[in-house]
């Protein structure tokens, strides 16, 4: 479902600081292609070119389906130069996307992870539940 993909790209650019690259699942090959000739490519020369991390949003997954309902899951993979760099990334990705107990936001966070280390970078991937009905996407009630 891209479209939700894109609708969570759009909630992530809007609460990131400006210039923080939110990646669709269709751009995972972005940070590996590099730019110009003779300049290095790769992730650590992508991290160079965006020091505050950027964001990786994988496919969503349908986890249930019915006449009025969908459930997804969204994968979003928080990567920086650090591992403290990636946490904090990660829990700006939260807040964005699941709001605060007064003021819920559109998803419930379903797996966590701690920041793991990929080479040249810190991954830190959290999973995100969201409901459709009727095509849009609804913010999580809290009882």
């Amino acid at each position: 479902m891209t479209d939700l993909a894109t609708h969570i790209s759009e909630l992530l650019t809007a609460a990131l600081p400006p210039g923080t690259p939110v990646l669709l699942p269709e751009q995972i090959q972005e940070p590996l292609a590099g730019g110009k000739p003779n300049q290095p490519t790769g992730v650590r020369a992508y991290l160079q070119a965006h020091p505050g991390g950027y964001v990786q949003i994988e496919a969503p997954i349908g986890v249930g389906v019915n006449d009025y309902v969908a459930r997804w899951w969204v994968t979003a993979a928080a990567l920086h130069a650090t591992p403290a760099g990636a946490g904090a990334l990660a829990e700006q990705i939260r807040r964005a996307l699941t709001g605060r107990p007064d003021e819920p936001g559109p998803g419930i966070r379903v797996l966590a992870d701690a920041p793991q280390s990929i080479g040249a970078a810190f991954v830190c991937r959290s999973t995100y539940e969201f409901t459709e009905l009727d095509g849009r996407v609804a913010a999580e009630e809290t009882p």
